[in-house]
């Protein structure tokens, strides 16, 4: 068990599964801040990794240098406080299967957008999991460099309240970095009013090539934002969620207003020539409402004319 340091918070070890750009970002605060962090990253990436380090390009223009422990297991890691893992949503069973491949205990906390990567997690582990919202903005440039655009507030919380301690453990030490966080009992809430966000601007910003900000200019994006806005909502609702957004459309353009330069992840994936995340934002919205005989025609085309995309920028060359 970790020692107290001069914050006045346990001193952990942190296992952290992705070292991209949310991974690379708090793990990265976390070690440099006195916890001790392990990032397991994909075996290709580990050489340079360990012989660079990891590099936070911050937006005051500084740059932090991570030295760490960087493996391509957990398998020896010996006792783990916690565990968090900060993957793109399709990769959430290879990452739960690190940690059970290594025989942890540990609580592990998915800092990860979507929904329902929870029930996978917790499918791979036997167990439940804590999750992560953050609204902090931070990309991979290359490996090893994450340029940070914005620190913003976390929210931590579990379906399970026998992880809410370990929710308010990992709160307090992200605090000590400088990132705000907090605990909330309505995690469902939290993951809902962000895949709300995700299932309005991230489509049509990786459809129409365009910045967030860019969307509110286009009155007609803006108008269908604005209705992919409401029906999320709705399907939310319909669900039992509860929600603290009271104008899904007002939350939403808040959202772009705020982020107005950034290409958001899913534009960034398809310009990598990489799977996005649509499945478990527009295409899990319109599955849930589908199971439950409910209508989410926008999220069901968005989601389709994505993976169309998707496609062809993932095709193999010739």
């Amino acid at each position: 068990m970790g020692e107290d340091n001069r914050l006045g918070a346990r001193s952990l070890k942190i296992a952290v599964v992705g070292a991209g750009a949310i991974g690379g970002l708090f793990g990265g605060l976390l070690h440099n801040s006195g916890h001790e962090v392990l990032f397991v990253e994909r075996k290709h990436k580990v050489p340079k990794l360990r012989a660079e380090g990891l590099k936070l390009m911050m937006p005051d223009s500084s740059t932090i240098t991570v030295k760490a422990d960087f493996r391509p297991d957990l398998v020896g890691a010996g006792h783990v406080d916690l565990c968090i893992v900060a993957v793109k949503a399709y990769d959430t069973r290879s990452a739960a299967s690190h940690v059970v491949s290594a025989g942890l205990e540990c609580p592990v906390v998915l800092l990860q957008n979507g929904i329902g990567v929870e029930d996978e997690a917790e499918e791979v582990l036997g167990r439940s999991v804590a999750r992560g919202i953050t609204n902090c903005g931070a990309m991979a440039e290359e490996i090893g460099v994450v340029r940070v655009v914005g620190m913003a507030k976390t929210v931590l919380g579990s379906r399970d309240e026998g992880l809410l301690e370990a929710c308010y453990e990992l709160a307090d030490a992200l605090k000590s970095t400088g990132l705000p966080a907090e605990v909330t009992k309505n995690i469902s809430g939290a993951v809902w009013a962000k895949a709300v966000v995700n299932s309005s601007i991230n489509p049509l910003g990786a459809l129409l090539n365009a910045k967030n900000g860019e969307l509110l200019e286009n009155e007609h994006a803006r108008a269908l934002m604005a209705m992919v806005a409401r029906e999320s909502w709705s399907v939310a609702l319909a669900l039992g969620v509860e929600l603290d957004v009271q104008d899904p459309v007002e939350e939403v353009f808040a959202v772009a207003r705020a982020t107005y330069n950034n290409r958001n992840s899913m534009l960034m994936d398809l310009l990598k020539g990489k799977r996005t995340e649509v499945d478990y934002i527009n295409g899990a919205i319109w599955k849930l409402a589908a199971e439950r005989s409910l209508e989410a025609p926008l999220n069901k085309a968005l989601y389709f004319m994505v993976k169309a995309l998707e496609a062809e920028r993932t095709r193999p060359s010739a």
